[in-house]
């Protein structure tokens, strides 16, 4: 699909907030504009076109951030944090969060300068509201998937003993994505962040 044929799948008003979002985060440092936006715009655009749906991906959006690596992941963040909250999250939905913070951490730790470096000059601006609800939202996530897995296991458990029972199709399900995903929400990552 053409990248003319991507930007007519969703509104005007959609393309703005991203474009607006970016440069407000990675070009203009402007406080007040980017409270707005993350306060107010995203919302608004939220409740009008996606009250429970997902925004569009990150890729459909590229174009507007002109490909951005760290503000796609900061978006990922944003919309991925507001599609959990208006349906409950599949084991695959738990997988996918954990993948979209490990490289929204990276890349912010990518871009931080290192020991002995001198300071660059700023390239990324967030309010602290925002940098709040990314690591409370990570942290929820966190104990969110801790429940996950230990519930997970213990109805896998009760039925273990016993041959003429097996897991439903949703235990087995999560002991599948669990099984390929051993490092999902492991304790020394999420420590390390």
């Amino acid at each position: 699909m053409s990248s003319a044929a991507e930007d007519s799948l969703f509104p005007e008003a959609v393309k703005d907030f991203v474009f607006d979002l970016h440069d407000a985060s990675r070009r203009s440092f402007v406080p007040s504009e980017q409270q707005s936006l993350y306060q107010t715009t995203f919302r608004e655009i939220t409740s009008k076109y996606f009250p429970n749906v997902a925004w569009p991906s990150p890729k459909a959006i590229a174009s507007e951030c002109g490909n951005d690596t760290l503000f796609l992941a900061l978006y990922n963040e944003l919309t991925l944090r507001h599609l959990q909250s208006v349906k409950r999250p599949t084991p695959r939905d738990r997988i996918e969060g954990w993948h979209a913070y490990r490289q929204l951490f990276d890349l912010i730790l990518e871009e931080a300068p290192k020991e002995g470096e001198e300071k660059k000059p700023d390239s990324l601006y967030l309010t602290p509201e925002w940098c709040f609800d990314i690591l409370h939202e990570f942290l929820y996530q966190f104990q969110g998937f801790c429940q996950f897995r230990t519930t997970s296991y213990t109805a896998a458990a009760k039925v273990a003993d016993d041959p003429d029972k097996a897991p439903n199709a949703q235990t087995a399900d999560a002991l599948d994505a669990l099984g390929q995903n051993r490092d999902a929400w492991a304790v020394e990552t999420v420590l390390f962040y």
